[in-house]
């Protein structure tokens, strides 16, 4: 079987300008109300991927008030988070527990300064709660307070003598120990 091609008709030939065929523009009218609240959308989005959450919830909020029901849901759902990520829950710190918890999650996150001032404000609250004086020796290890360590560590120690043994069983106080030799005389005696 032979394969054919067929002639393609030839441009019209002019007296050396070639022709140019225009085709009629595409008229089109001012953005659909859904439009701009598509394009009110995208823009959110945008606000929304640079961490630009209180401005984001703002323009989600416009387009969810918009007529596209499928676009306002999904911006709905965005507004939601932009909430959640703005508000800021006010805690109160109550007792020496609260302040204590608090300063152990801050230690974990090594927030130093604010793990400081809520064993602080914790030790004010309870003097000889044991756990706090033991939490503070491993706050002030990890700080760099070989001083702080050791003497807090020992007043742990009086009100409780068993954090003598939970301090050389912990991973947490074998650091501490490891940068600050000295504490072991309490772990030994």
């Amino acid at each position: 079987m032979a394969i054919t091609r067929s002639k393609a008709a030839a441009p019209p030939k002019n007296s050396g300008s070639a022709a140019v065929k225009e085709t009629p523009a595409v008229k089109t009218g001012p953005p659909t109300p859904a439009q701009l609240q598509l394009q009110a959308f995208e823009k959110a989005v945008r606000l929304f991927s640079e961490h630009k959450f209180a401005d984001a919830g703002k323009a989600f909020s416009e387009v969810a008030a918009g007529p596209a029901l499928h676009v306002a849901d999904r911006a709905r759902g965005y507004l939601k988070v932009c909430d959640q990520r703005t508000t800021v829950v006010k805690v109160e710190f109550r007792t020496a527990d609260d302040h204590f918890n608090y300063a152990v999650e801050r230690l974990n996150a090594r927030d130093f300064e604010k793990a400081k001032l809520h064993l602080t404000n914790a030790l004010q609250l309870a003097p000889k709660a044991d756990h706090i004086l033991y939490t503070m020796a491993i706050y002030c290890g990890l700080a760099g307070d070989g001083n702080g360590a050791y003497e807090n560590l020992k007043r742990a120690i009086e009100v409780e003598p068993r954090n003598r043994l939970h301090a050389r069983q912990d991973s947490d106080f074998a650091i501490v120990v490891e940068r600050f030799p000295e504490l072991r005389t309490l772990l030994e005696a």
